[in-house]
């Protein structure tokens, strides 16, 4: 059985995410409830859970404040939480999971697929250590993706990455010293993630560093590394524009 604690200060939210879990995952055993950080510490000593359903706002601490506190966890870590751009951001790029509010059932059962493909190895040290510095950066653009490859990891600055490849519901992530990357995350999560720092979607397969860009010839798109990618039709127009301002 998965040991699961739950974290948020609505009753009414533990309660249902609660019933999601008896339903449709019969080896998940909620072990516990808290309603805030100071309860939470008290139930992760109790029942030492495997994964952690956590609210990220919540009166008296988030639980970004809950995890800076511990500095080193033993369990996996799903988010919930129902705004704070900001904050999806430094979970995105940390590598940790997220399931926005009211959850949904299939988001749920996604979230718990991931769990339990990478069970029982809790986030990495250095993984833990790289989402608390993202947590405590003001600047987002200053955040680092978190790019796990064998038994190693890399930290990369949205402006280290070249361009992202999508690869069915993989992508690839091309650095500007070629090198790349396979991440088991959609094109479009990259492109959620990455538009901010001015990556834009030349194609249904591309999403490319706008810096990186030198011009465009006969419909594509010339990189500082000579590479071509082509830009669709929908795209030419605006990308003109773009790299025009």
């Amino acid at each position: 059985m998965i040991r699961a604690l739950l974290v948020d200060d609505d009753d009414a939210a533990r309660r249902y995410l609660r019933a999601l879990l008896t339903e449709a995952h019969a080896d998940v055993d909620v072990v516990g409830e808290a309603a805030n950080i100071s309860e939470a510490e008290v139930a992760l000593a109790v029942h030492r859970p495997e994964l952690v359903f956590l609210d990220v706002e919540m009166p008296g601490g988030t639980g970004f404040d809950l995890l800076r506190t511990l500095k080193r966890w033993e369990f996996e870590v799903v988010f919930t939480t129902s705004h704070q751009h900001y904050a999806i951001q430094a979970i995105r790029f940390s590598a940790l999971d997220y399931l926005p509010k009211p959850v949904l059932p299939e988001e749920l059962a996604a979230a718990m697929e991931r769990f339990r493909d990478q069970r029982p190895a809790p986030p990495a040290a250095q993984v833990q250590d790289q989402f608390i510095a993202n947590i405590a950066q003001p600047d987002p653009s200053k955040f680092k993706l978190t790019i796990p490859h064998g038994d190693r990891t890399f930290f990369v600055a949205p402006a280290e990455i070249l361009r992202c490849e999508a690869d069915r519901n993989y992508t690839w992530v091309h650095l500007g010293d070629d090198r790349r990357y396979m991440l088991s995350r959609t094109l479009k999560e990259f492109e959620e993630m990455l538009a901010p720092f001015g990556f834009v979607r030349l194609n249904r397969g591309d999403l490319v560093n706008r810096k990186r860009i030198t011009h465009l010839e006969d419909g594509s798109a010339v990189l500082r590394d000579g590479s071509r990618i082509e830009v669709s039709r929908r795209r030419l127009a605006e990308l003109k524009q773009l790299l025009a301002s």
